[in-house]
């Protein structure tokens, strides 16, 4: 992993500290994921496939249980590297790390409330800007992610990805993080937010309102052809792409969403949606 990042920053200097920070927080996702169970039982196949046919995700997000000890333990590790790496570090960490809504009694109620998006009520001393409620936010969206990549290892084996082809992860439900398009064939694939489930897309209609076939447009940043976003002028969305059927190595789409903010500032100027 350390190696990846640091290719990362070699090839992208202006954002070696994001990079390196979001490598150390995904060393500890990796840490926390090898010891998380997964209650989930597997479908037999033909649920499997009547679900998908019918366009419902494999798993229910709201009924994963988190484990309130690898939460708690994951939520400390992801302060400490922000902690360690901000300018400032985080003036909230200990209070973060206290607060009730992690509690095991709390803590479902927690989960659903960051996965819908909706303001939390987590109140420290010090005044929270707009700014340091989504960094709460993603610290535990970033925590959550392990439990989710865990069941969809369990109970995404077999799965018949010509049967999905919609703008939501087929296990979980989540939208997407961003796409590549396949070294070896040119597959469109984009990874889940969440769960981190890679599944593919048609390139040339629209995954979320369908309603733009062979009509999808791109838009690029300067003379940067490897990322785009491709989006669809219907409904305004897009999903953020890098092409490496030219390159020597594959992308990890995680880093490549961080380096690719300013194509959502561009994507943003023209009236665009993410996924999310």
């Amino acid at each position: 992993m350390r190696a990846f990042v640091e290719t990362y920053v070699a090839q992208n200097p202006e954002f070696a500290e994001v990079l390196r920070m979001y490598g150390a927080i995904m060393e500890a996702q990796q840490t926390a994921l090898e010891s998380i169970s997964c209650e989930v039982g597997t479908l037999e196949p033909g649920e499997l496939e009547l679900r998908l046919a019918q366009g419902e995700s494999i798993i229910d997000p709201g009924e994963i249980e988190i484990d309130g000890a690898a939460f708690r333990g994951l939520v400390g590790k992801i302060c400490k590297v922000l902690d360690d790496t901000r300018p400032g570090g985080l003036i909230y960490r200990d209070e973060l790390a206290g607060w009730e809504g992690l509690s095991d009694e709390r803590i479902e109620r927690t989960r659903d409330m960051v996965l819908s998006g909706e303001e939390l009520d987590f109140h420290p001393a010090s005044d929270l800007s707009a700014e340091d409620l989504e960094l709460v936010h993603n610290i535990l969206w970033e925590a959550l992610t392990p439990f989710y990549r865990k069941c969809a290892e369990v109970v995404a084996s077999g799965l018949e990805q010509s049967m999905w082809l919609r703008g939501s992860c087929p296990v979980c439900g989540g939208a997407p993080l961003m796409g590549k398009y396949r070294q070896e064939d040119g597959l469109w694939l984009v990874e889940c937010s969440l769960c981190h489930t890679l599944w593919n897309l048609q390139r040339a209609s629209c995954p979320f309102c369908n309603e733009s076939q062979g009509s999808l447009d791109y838009l690029y940043i300067d003379e940067d052809k490897s990322h785009r976003a491709n989006y669809c002028p219907e409904c305004k969305r897009y999903v953020k792409t890098v092409d490496v059927r030219e390159s020597d190595k594959d992308a990890l789409l995680p880093l490549e969403d961080l380096i690719t903010i300013q194509l959502d500032v561009a994507a943003s100027q023209e009236g665009l949606k993410g996924a999310s």
